[in-house]
């Protein structure tokens, strides 16, 4: 009878312990439909690297170039820009001028496809008339290696303060270490910097193994990173007293407080500061991270349905959030997304590749 009685308690046990998983996981699910909200159309698809500051606007590129003010953030308020031809890649600013990294593709009339020829590099005093780069490379182009493929970096500051915006662009062929080069940009100008060695340093780097890909300003230095995760905790009243950047998987911040750093649950894309968190962009959908001191504590959830659509089927590309000086859910914040590799094995869905936006007045993050 003993082992009877005791074989009954277990299978009790057991029945009890599987309700109490059904009902969290059940729990969990009811929360994030509780989170759901009716989609806008998604107007503004596509693959967007960065979402940058220039003069009083915003500026994205995803193939095109789409534009706002950036003191008008609602749904809608995004216009689309003149551009050079060819597919823009890639957008960076400094205090004067904008830049466009393009890729030009021409037909293979024996096969039948288009084929990539070469990269240009463009500038644009007013985002509306562009003109090559002319000092970079061969009149502002590279071609493509027929042996070897040669990437090309466009990267900014993207700094609050334009005074603080810079533009540079990095060369690294990946393998043969024959045309690794770093410039900064000045309009038709682009001048060529000394290269150096590591990571985080005050001199962009290219080698064979790593490249410079994104750079912050703070406290009278542009600092460059072998990611393309970086940012400061500057805002529109005060100077950036923190930087923070990612190293794969692993977030590092350095500044007025001891530098430290910390692993994250995937690889870091973007990066943003509000009041109270730190924005991170991974491989993995987004994630934030409460501050102290502009520390970065444990993950926690989101109160809003922002781990619901930036979720794990997406790679977050570029995040920015407009007040930086105020709480997250009381500023508005851009992102953008892909899909995590083809997106055909999960529950991506081609219509939510693209820009996103929170909106307090709105409550949550929906398509733009």
């Amino acid at each position: 009878m003993r082992f009877s009685f005791e074989k009954k308690a277990l299978f009790i046990f057991a029945f009890a312990a599987s309700i109490l998983f059904f009902c969290s996981c059940q729990q969990v699910v009811f929360d994030n439909i509780r989170k759901e909200v009716q989609l806008e159309d998604g107007r503004i698809a596509g693959d967007i690297r960065a979402i940058v500051r220039f003069k009083d606007n915003f500026f994205l590129a995803n193939g095109g170039i789409y534009y706002k003010n950036k003191d008008l953030n609602f749904y809608g308020c995004w216009g689309k820009a003149p551009s050079p031809e060819g597919h823009v890649i890639r957008l960076a600013a400094d205090s004067t001028y904008l830049y466009a990294l393009v890729g030009v593709s021409e037909e293979n009339t024996k096969e039948g496809t288009n084929e990539g020829v070469r990269r240009e590099l463009w500038y644009s005093a007013d985002g509306n008339s562009w003109a090559l780069v002319s000092g970079f490379e061969n009149g502002g182009a590279l071609a493509y290696s027929s042996k070897y493929v040669v990437y090309i970096y466009l990267m900014c500051t993207n700094a609050i303060d334009a005074s603080n915006r810079s533009a540079y662009v990095v060369v690294n062929d990946g393998i043969k270490g024959l045309t690794n080069k770093a410039y900064r940009l000045n309009g038709s100008e682009a001048i060529q910097m000394e290269l150096g060695s590591s990571d985080a340093s005050t001199k962009p780097f290219s080698n064979s193994v790593i490249a410079s890909r994104s750079c912050v300003y703070y406290d009278g230095n542009v600092y460059f990173f072998n990611s393309n995760a970086s940012t400061t905790n500057e805002t529109n009243l005060t100077a950036a007293t923190m930087y923070y950047y990612g190293s794969g998987a692993f977030l590092f911040w350095g500044g007025q407080q001891n530098g430290g750093g910390l692993l994250c649950e995937d690889s870091l894309q973007s990066l943003a500061t509000t009041s109270d968190f730190l924005l991170i962009g991974t491989n993995s959908g987004i994630k934030h991270r409460p501050l102290s001191a502009g520390i970065p504590g444990l993950s926690v959830d989101f109160t809003t349905n922002a781990a619901a659509t930036l979720n794990g089927a997406y790679q977050v590309l570029s995040l920015l959030a407009v007040y930086p000086e105020l709480p997250e859910a009381k500023t508005p914040i851009y992102a953008s997304q892909v899909y995590t590799g083809t997106g055909s094995s999960n529950s991506a869905q081609f219509d939510h590749v693209g820009l996103w936006a929170y909106y307090p007045s709105r409550g949550n993050w929906n398509r733009e």
